[in-house]
């Protein structure tokens, strides 16, 4: 801020010539020439974001709406005992599709130096996560059965076998269906020919029961389910075919997953049950990780095996009870130890159903391996999740059973919890986050050293599912650094909306703190756009980097006109006047402000023309920066001395460098 520190002299030619950046992009365009007057366009504004066009499509052919995210890193991880866990961060994008499975919008704000993100869902039937490149248009595309058939595609290129049946490698305890084989993916010929899909409601209830958030799973939330009453095996109580559906995997491991029966009321051992295999990989073809096989939906129909007369029946009998098993790491993803990609191998070993079969833990306690629940409104659906190792979540393979028959299955099994039907209001936002800074010598030249105001601020923009419009926003802002000695305020304007677009708005201050004396109500009075002033001076909060909280209520505004900071502003010298009032490059001042001081000292700006802030050595007064750490930039060092890379970004319009808060100088 101080003036007394001039990097370089406008117009003089010599200086320009062995300025350092004088080979950067644009040799007809120097920050540090000050031009006679530019048109409106080529003033470069700064912007640090880019705004993308977003279509989804997952191809729900039921009223099934899922909520989706778009983060700028995968959002997973894989963890010591091989689960798939998301990592503790925000994406840069949430929203919800409608009842097909669609989405499309066009406007969205995402940092400029992304090029590729990845789609994640944890709604069920969705593909998980994707990675999508950003294209030349500035467009993310994604349509799931493109890409699930691209992917089946290539599992089949690289099926080296036949469809004879034993190509592959077995255990000697297992026993296959009649004819089946499978391809090196482990995906098997058996799958019937149309997906299988329950109604949209037993996947919502399905994902609400095997949810697992901030740690806490359906062991926490259901701890009833685990008592040692748990009914996980199926009996069976009218004569009825019997399938087993695909639903989904969070698990790093390649399991493959059978079933036995034995006669209900009796208890089975290890020796006298028929394992039969159902599915040699219980992945999803979008496996992260290894080689994946099967999508939602993906059916096999199970054969109920007749001990008296040694054969396979397509229906299972009155008063038999199905089992279930899991050979933990029982897929082979790769060749190796004498192995081939594809063999069913011991691995972790098996896991069962029916608890009294399991091997007991280091603890001597035999674990509960599966939970299985009944959906009451169809009475011929019971979901069932896998634990394969030692986290509990039970989602390390989940499907569902379906019965031809309705009341087929012994109403003992526990009945399927109802969960919220579909996303919620309160689900639906994204959250934007960045760095403010300002100098506050404007309209004069300053030494750009972007330090005297910094404003931290994390916004959370609220969407009604149903019309996926704005209902609230939620904005936080702490006040980081003071490096100027002037009072400066510090406030934003809505500047896109009215002030009828809103109806309530609520602000919370740290106990020592309190509003702006030239705010008197919930917002500043005489303004045409709703605005907000936070505070007069920045030196009240001492370091202290408490935070101000603002929640508004909006009236189903388009979120294309709330993109956070929206206007941010300070008013310099607030203890003096309200109106010199420094914004963003190319944002316009509000109603309040001192209009005399445009176009005057190094400002640049045409109100006529709708052209603000701009000056005439191509210097901004306030930056945006959606980062979440910024060093505090050193006192009187010009940021283009700090950080070398800025010019370039700058003289290329923000084509080049889009990462240059990256690289300080050393």
């Amino acid at each position: 801020m101080k003036q007394t520190r001039f990097h370089f002299k406008s117009m003089t030619i010599g200086l320009l010539l062995i300025s350092p950046f004088c080979s950067c992009v644009d040799n007809e365009r120097d920050l540090f020439q000050e031009p006679e007057k530019l048109p409106k366009e080529d003033y470069f504004d700064f912007n640090m974001n880019q705004s993308l066009a977003v279509n989804i499509d997952y191809g729900f052919k039921e009223d099934y709406a899922v909520l989706f995210e778009i983060f700028d890193q995968n959002p997973f991880v894989v963890e010591e005992e091989n689960s798939s866990v998301k990592k503790d961060i925000e994406p840069i994008y949430r929203a919800a599709t409608n009842k097909q499975g669609k989405f499309s919008e066009d406007g969205i704000t995402i940092p400029a130096d992304i090029t590729e993100v990845w789609l994640s869902s944890d709604y069920l039937g969705t593909a998980s996560p994707v990675k999508l490149t950003i294209g030349d248009d500035r467009r993310i595309s994604f349509n799931q059965d493109e890409y699930i058939q691209s992917l089946l595609a290539k599992s089949a290129v690289a099926t080296s076998r036949g469809t004879t049946t034993n190509q592959h490698k077995y255990l000697d305890d297992w026993t296959l269906l009649p004819g089946v084989d499978w391809d090196q993916n482990g995906r098997p010929n058996n799958l019937s020919a149309e997906k299988n899909i329950p109604p949209a409601s037993v996947l919502y209830n399905i994902k609400n029961v095997f949810k697992k958030a901030n740690g806490i799973g359906i062991c926490q939330n259901y701890p009833s389910f685990f008592d040692g009453t748990m009914v996980s095996d199926i009996p069976i109580v009218k004569e009825t075919e019997v399938s087993l559906v695909f639903i989904n995997s969070s698990a790093s491991w390649h399991n493959t997953v059978g079933y036995y029966t034995y006669p209900t009321g009796e208890t089975p051992t290890a020796e006298n049950i028929k394992k039969i295999l159902a599915f040699p990989n219980a992945s999803p073809v979008y496996k992260a990780t290894g080689v994946g096989a099967l999508v939602c939906g993906d059916e096999v129909k199970l054969k109920y095996w007749n001990e008296d007369k040694k054969e396979f029946e397509d229906k299972f009998p009155e008063g038999v009870t199905i089992g279930w098993c899991l050979q933990g790491m029982g897929f082979r993803d790769k060749t190796e130890k004498g192995d081939t990609q594809g063999d069913i191998t011991k691995g972790m070993g098996i896991r069962y159903s029916t608890t009294i079969l399991n091997e007991p833990g280091s603890d001597g306690i035999k674990r509960q391996r599966t939970v299985s629940l009944r959906d009451e409104a169809s009475n011929q659906i019971v979901a069932i999740g896998f634990e394969d190792n030692v986290d509990f979540d039970y989602c390390d393979a989940t499907f569902y059973v379906y019965t031809s028959e309705k009341n087929a299955v012994d109403e003992g099994v526990p009945s399927l919890p109802e969960g919220p039907d579909g996303p919620t209001d309160e689900e639906n936002y994204t959250t934007y986050s960045g760095i403010l800074t300002f100098e506050d010598l404007w309209p004069e030249q300053g030494d750009y050293d972007m330090n005297d105001v910094m404003i931290r601020y994390i916004s959370k923009v609220y969407k009604s599912i149903v019309t996926n419009r704005v209902y609230k926003i939620e904005d936080k802002y702490v006040p980081l650094h003071r490096g100027g000695y002037l009072v400066n305020g510090f406030g934003y304007q809505l500047h896109n909306i009215s002030n009828s677009d809103i109806s309530k708005v609520t602000i919370d201050y740290p106990s020592y703190a309190q509003k702006s004396r030239y705010m008197t109500g919930e917002t500043e009075t005489g303004q045409s756009h709703p605005t907000i002033l936070l505070f007069d001076n920045l030196s009240i909060f001492n370091g202290k980097k408490d935070t101000i909280t603002v929640t508004i209520q909006v009236n189903d505004v388009n979120s294309k006109e709330l993109l956070p900071p929206y206007n941010p502003f300070i008013f310099v010298e607030s203890d003096k006047s309200r109106g010199k009032e420094v914004h963003l490059v190319k944002y316009p001042p509000t109603d309040k402000a001192d209009l005399s001081l445009l176009g005057t000292g190094k400002d640049a700006s045409r109100p006529d023309e709708e052209l603000y802030y701009v000056s005439v050595d191509l210097m901004p007064f306030a930056l945006n920066m959606p980062v979440d750490e910024f060093p505090i930039p050193e006192e009187s060092v010009r940021i283009d001395e700090s950080y070398p890379k800025f010019a370039t970004w700058v003289k290329s319009d923000g084509k080049q460098a889009k990462d240059w808060y990256k690289y300080p100088k050393k």
